[in-house]
């Protein structure tokens, strides 16, 4: 998968990452390093350039309450951790009740 803001310029390249259920990942790294923009990828605010994003088999962008369910049952939570992220999750109600619960 690879991802940018600006043409020419990736932030993300080569990202390959599949989590099965019962896995737990966190990303860290150093500032710069894409953390917040794979979540921008994950909860659908950005489409890749090349390759795609599924979340519990979906795509994110178009993601329905049936497929959060599913997502839901599988285990997915995020926690925000900034205050952007915070900001659309509030903003995002079907998010909301997943964050609540984790």
């Amino acid at each position: 998968m690879e991802f940018g803001y600006a043409a020419g310029q990736p932030v993300l390249h080569g990202l390959s990452l599949e989590v099965r259920a019962g896995e737990h990942v966190a990303l860290v790294g150093r500032t710069g390093a894409g953390k917040t923009s794979a979540l921008h990828l994950i909860a659908g605010l950005y489409r890749p350039w090349a390759g795609r994003v599924l979340v519990a088999g979906h795509d994110p962008a178009r993601l329905t309450e049936a497929a959060f369910a599913y997502a839901r049952e599988e285990g997915l939570r995020v926690v925000p951790t900034c205050s952007y992220a915070a900001l659309w999750v509030e903003r995002h109600p079907e998010v909301r009740a997943l964050v609540q619960e984790a």
